[in-house]
């Protein structure tokens, strides 16, 4: 009696390093949402103008902002006008947080995106640089006032994104995102079945096919930042052809590959009962 088969397909997708980039959008949202919330108002004034408060009564504080005649007011001249007009109740309107600490990381979380997805640490120099930062956080943590030092000194860098920056920023990023993630990427691929392995490596190149009979797949080390961090336990694939001629086939940035992985074996685990 013939052995019965389930016939399936397991598809991997080789995604471009720019899927590492979510936090970058992510990030900025959540910090257009506190600035939302938050509801402050940026006003630009000549460098040399003065603020007295004058006085106040129960229900507001009063203060006097005094500008030199020739210096350049357009945001207060906007706020007058504003202020006259009833159906503008907001005399300033670019929303800005007050909190220091945002833009400064933002940019470090910007930066720190960068540099994980375009410098690769596998293996020990991922846990060797994951052990340096543990450690340097323990020695600020037991200087003392360490922490307080060290985010004051990035809050006096005075580095301040209103709500319009973030969402610019994080809605660049993320159509470029999604156009690379589920448009582009997914022109990279390779489809195994029982008896047979479609390759497309490159976007708008020819399918090749190839024989699964000692073919060979090799998970590269972890980069632990990039793979396990940003990449949700993604990894990158070394796949050996065999037969006469010989192929190397690479494909980075596979998601869920340990899963994958498994999925692969039980496919060509159907090829060899049917081949016995």
């Amino acid at each position: 009696m013939p052995a019965t088969t389930n016939s399936r397909e397991i598809k991997l997708v080789s995604h471009s390093p720019i899927f590492y980039w979510w936090p970058i959008w992510l990030l900025g949202y959540v910090m257009a949402l506190i600035t939302l919330f938050e509801n402050h108002r940026l006003a630009v004034i000549p460098a040399d103008a003065l603020v007295h408060k004058m006085a106040s009564d129960e229900k507001t504080d009063r203060y006097e902002l005094i500008v030199p005649k020739d210096a350049k007011t357009r945001s207060l001249e906007r706020a007058v006008s504003a202020s006259s007009d009833p159906a503008r109740p907001q005399a300033f309107t670019p929303r800005i947080s007050e909190k220091a600490w945002m833009g400064p990381l933002y940019c470090v979380i910007l930066l720190l995106t960068i540099l994980i997805t375009n410098i690769p640490l596998r293996g020990l120099w991922s846990f060797l640089v994951l052990m340096f930062l543990l450690i340097l956080a323990l020695a600020i943590t037991l200087i003392p006032n360490g922490w307080d030092n060290l985010l004051g000194a990035v809050g006096n860098l005075h580095i301040f994104i209103n709500m319009a920056g973030y969402l610019f920023i994080a809605t660049a990023t993320l159509i470029l995102w999604a156009v690379s993630v589920f448009v582009f990427d997914q022109r990279t691929y390779m489809i195994i079945t029982p008896g047979q392995l479609r390759v497309c490596e490159h976007i708008g190149d020819s399918v090749r096919s190839y024989d699964t009979t000692g073919i060979a797949f090799e998970k590269q080390r972890d980069d632990l930042f990039r793979h396990w961090i940003l990449g949700f336990f993604s990894g990158d694939l070394i796949v050996r052809t065999s037969g006469a001629e010989k192929h190397e086939i690479r494909f980075p940035n596979v998601l869920w590959i340990g899963y994958r992985l498994e999925q692969i074996q039980t496919v060509l685990r159907e090829r060899a009962v049917v081949a016995g």
